[in-house]
């Protein structure tokens, strides 16, 4: 069962793996692995968001080149290797009925697959927060060196992995400091040497830590947000975000609202058209999650669970009260393990016709997920690679690509022909969006415009009501997720105004 489970789990995570187009943040694992100019010291000690993805993404492009599936490689073969982690983890912190239903979660979770094909570290997070929860509690048994150094080799590579994993150290601890009497002198003389490696192998990048962040938003006395702008768009946190990375967590983002229509602050009308979706995810995995937590609390795992769910989710909300970071279901990917492992606990305990009844449910909901993910275009990322493909297709001597609201994936796909940037800032001033506009314009014989990602500044959508406005003969070309326009001449004569729709 276990290694039917991590086929399937390969097959979901293989096939289709470079079907779609780079989106903004893995162009920027591209870049952090040396995709734009050379990969040493330096750059890697810059990098504070997954400096060992970043090698092996490197190493993967050293080899095969940096296509789109190279560039995901690493994560998908982290997302395959889940399986037997987490079904090692059930047996550990579970038992060994929560085997086979741990591997089937691993295997078959949207969530994990979604980041599985994603060029970005989450898959080698969730998989070393996995594998260091199955190396703490092998120290319950017995404190060895080989368990000592498997422990703090899988906390060392998580946390070089994402930084979010540090979220998991009241767990951590609690799980060393815990465990048989006989053990605990031995632990606590192993904790020490384990601390001091740990710090050792994170100073070198603490420096950059110090500066990628504005860490006096975390000032207790400071109110949260009262001085400065939110991050991004209108606001940095919603009453919804807690429902929704739970239901992300559920069946993964390509069932129910998409992540398009959430960005395009349509959410309420988003929430009524997938009413029945929501509905059937929060009866199905509400009722998986509570007989989860009291098979849970007959094994006393609860105080473990709350460890593990509940400190990254009140880190994360707090976070993003203070304006310090956004929210997003994906800075929680640490704690997926632990959810998948309650859902196990409730399979582990479950007989007859209501386990099988229940394993539909979810079999029918992640099937229905997964087809979105690979076949429904409203879920898909955004096409650059189509957008430039057409690009190259038609564009002459002489003319220009400028890339607007979401820059880098078309500087990725636009490699080798004139790529400028313009920001999309400039709306706010419609006289210096006019000037700015023609100044770039006038530098060619014609314009292919790539627009992508506006709703954070111009939610209103006034460029694009403005550039049809003044060049009407150029009717736009809509690609998923990514508009494009080819302006065939310069125009010096703006309009008077600003048209907004």
């Amino acid at each position: 069962m276990l290694a039917a489970a991590t086929l399937v789990a390969a097959v979901l995570r293989l096939v289709g793996l470079g079907s779609q187009s780079l989106w903004i943040d893995e162009v920027f694992t591209w870049m952090s692995a040396g995709g734009t100019g050379p990969f040493g010291r330096q750059e890697l000690l810059e990098n504070v968001h997954g400096p060992a993805f970043s090698v092996a993404v490197h190493t993967a492009m050293r080899l095969l080149g940096d296509r789109e599936w190279v560039l995901r490689l690493p994560s998908a073969l982290a997302g395959i290797a889940m399986v037997p982690a987490l079904a090692w983890v059930a047996g550990r912190w579970i038992g060994p009925r929560a085997i086979v239903p741990a591997a089937w979660l691993a295997a078959g979770s949207p969530f994990l697959v979604w980041y599985a094909q994603e060029a970005r570290n989450y898959s080698w997070l969730m998989l070393f927060a996995t594998l260091s929860a199955g190396a703490l509690l092998g120290l319950h048994r017995r404190v060895d060196a080989a368990r000592v150094i498997a422990t703090v080799a899988t906390v060392g590579l998580g946390l070089l992995s994402n930084l979010s994993f540090a979220l998991l150290a009241p767990l951590h601890l609690k799980w060393w400091w815990s465990g048989p009497e006989v053990t605990r002198a031995a632990r606590r003389r192993a904790l020490g040497l384990a601390l001091l490696v740990l710090a050792g192998v994170a100073a070198p990048w603490l420096p950059q830590i110090a500066r990628t962040w504005d860490w006096s938003r975390l000032h207790p006395a400071r109110a949260a947000a009262a001085d400065t702008p939110a991050l991004r768009g209108s606001t940095t946190f919603h009453v919804a975000a807690v429902p929704y990375a739970l239901h992300t967590f559920a069946v993964g983002p390509t069932l129910g609202p998409s992540p398009r229509e959430l960005r395009a602050h349509a959410a309420l009308a988003a929430l009524g058209h997938h009413a029945p979706a929501i509905a059937a995810t929060a009866l199905t995995f509400g009722v998986l999650a509570v007989l989860g937590l009291r098979a849970l609390a007959r094994r006393r795992r609860v105080a473990d669970t709350l460890l593990w769910l509940g400190v990254p989710m009140l880190v994360v909300c707090w976070f993003a009260f203070q304006n310090f970071k956004v929210f997003h279901p994906r800075y929680l990917a640490v704690s997926m393990p632990g959810v998948l492992l309650v859902l196990a606990a409730a399979f582990a305990d479950l007989r007859g016709l209501v386990r099988v009844g229940l394993a539909l449910a979810v079999a029918g909901l992640w099937a229905l997920s997964l087809q979105h993910l690979h076949f429904d275009p409203a879920y898909r990322r955004e096409d650059y690679r189509g957008a430039l493909a057409a690009v190259r297709a038609a564009i002459a001597p002489g003319e220009q690509v400028v890339a607007v609201g979401c820059e880098e994936p078309v500087v990725y796909y636009g490699r080798g022909l004139a790529v400028e940037r313009w920001w999309l800032g400039h709306v706010e001033r419609p006289e210096r969006m006019r000037e700015t506009w023609q100044q770039m314009t006038e530098r060619a014989t014609g314009t292919w415009v790539v627009l992508s990602r506006s709703e954070d500044l111009d939610p209103r959508g006034r460029f694009a009501a403005w550039l049809e406005a003044q060049y009407p003969d150029a009717p736009p070309h809509r690609f998923a997720g990514v508009t494009l326009w080819h302006l065939p001449a310069p125009a010096t004569d703006a309009p008077a105004s600003v048209v907004t729709p």
